[in-house]
């Protein structure tokens, strides 16, 4: 998986899904304004020129659940195609996971795409999704 792609899953799991709420409910002042500038004042706009996000973007603004997969792909392709753009959004993204990593929140991270749950640990260094893990373990 390449890093852009894990990046806005991440990215997108926390600002676009009702399931954050309860994490973003426990977020000091200072989390809650980086993301609410990094969803409505530089990903919205990004994403308000492509149909189909703009309509997931409405999905969510309304209390609905927004379809991540959509929304990512979009991202991925602004990101791809600016890279000043990806770094902006890298940033703000790791600014807001070190803040909840200060706060102890953020070591036991869920997130849930297409049925399935993709449980990450003490965020701080790549996070990589599987559907299934290999350990490599002599019994």
């Amino acid at each position: 998986m390449e890093p852009v792609t894990i990046t806005t899953a991440a990215v997108l799991g926390f600002i676009f899904t009702k399931s954050s709420e309860t994490l973003i409910q426990k977020a000091t002042e200072a989390v809650l304004n980086k993301i609410k500038q990094l969803r409505d004042n530089i990903i919205k706009p990004r994403l308000q020129k492509y149909k189909k996000a703009q309509d997931e973007i409405e999905k969510f603004d309304q209390g609905s659940e927004a379809d991540l997969k959509v929304l990512e792909t979009y991202l991925d392709l602004e990101m791809i195609e600016d890279k000043k753009f990806a770094e902006q959004v890298q940033s703000l993204a790791n600014e807001i996971n070190k803040e909840f990593e200060k706060q102890g929140q953020g070591s036991n991270v869920m997130n849930v795409y297409g049925g399935k749950a993709y449980q990450q640990n003490q965020n701080q260094g790549k996070i990589y999704n599987a559907d299934t893990i290999t350990i490599h373990e002599k019994p």
